[in-house]
């Protein structure tokens, strides 16, 4: 099947996923209606539109992303957009990619258009405190050492055979940025650089960026806590799963559609 005609398919799978969501009945831990599309995705959709894609999210979604953590800068929207430009550009087959190296290099980018911009990139010396957790944040000593033991280690490699899925491969990626959020290596930027790393491990394997939005600020951080503090990731992992979801139908279906859309009142105009 061609793209055109995958993406056809999806769309009819989306008319009941946003039934259900409009009718509140979508965000249920044990559904599995995300997880099929995004099977469905990543294994049809071979050549997705990323720079499409990536415009939309900064369009449409940075905002939401940078008010889930308060008092953000105009400098650190900036450089946030920044972070985003690089994830867009980035060739997983022409770059090797290196958890460390990548966390290092996007912290250092999201403080780059402000002043003291020295500030990004560099880990942290002092004590420190996830706010409006009870979260016991490591010694600085053991966060760098922590975020340290990521060189050269590598996440899942997916295979034909699927003895490794890509839910294990998301599962993956969604632990090791939740515990690096945990250790907290850097002074101040660290769930903004982990969430963006999250996107560009996701992009790996052609998967659109997710984005939390405002209203589900709340959601978001209770799953997040349960991770933390219980090593219970089922909620988070699930919200993941239905935030790539959204994503895939807002980010790549629904822009394409809109644009067929102005093609044919284009052609009807003619006429």
């Amino acid at each position: 099947m061609e793209n055109s005609a995958i993406r056809d398919f999806i769309v009819l799978i989306f008319e009941g996923y946003l039934k259900r969501k409009q009718e509140n009945r979508l965000y249920q831990k044990d559904s599995l209606i995300p997880q099929q599309i995004i099977e469905i995705y990543y294994k049809s959709i071979k050549n997705p539109q990323f720079k499409t894609i990536y415009n939309n999210f900064k369009r449409n979604y940075l905002y939401n992303e940078s008010r889930l953590d308060e008092n953000i800068t105009k400098e650190e929207q900036a450089g946030l957009a920044k972070v985003y430009d690089y994830i867009r550009g980035y060739d997983f087959n022409e770059q090797k990619f290196d958890i460390f190296v990548e966390g290092l290099k996007i912290h250092q980018m999201l403080y780059s258009e402000c002043c003291g911009s020295e500030f990004g990139g560099k880990l942290r010396t002092d004590s420190a405190v996830l706010y409006n957790s009870i979260v016991e944040v490591p010694p600085p000593e053991e966060a760098r050492a922590y975020f340290q033991s990521y060189i050269g280690k590598e996440l899942p490699k997916l295979d034909l055979s699927d003895s490794i899925s890509i839910f294990d491969y998301i599962n993956a990626c969604i632990y090791v940025t939740t515990e690096l959020i945990k250790a907290q290596p850097f002074a101040d930027g660290n769930k903004r650089t982990f969430r963006s790393l999250l996107n560009l491990m996701f992009k790996q394997y052609n998967l659109p960026p997710v984005y939390v939005k405002t209203k589900e600020r709340a959601e978001y951080k209770d799953a997040l806590m349960d991770a933390l503090t219980k090593k219970d990731y089922l909620a988070l992992n699930q919200f993941y799963y239905y935030k790539i979801c959204d994503s895939i139908y807002d980010l790549d279906i629904l822009p394409e559609l809109k644009e067929q859309e102005k093609g044919s009142v284009k052609q009807k105009i003619k006429k």
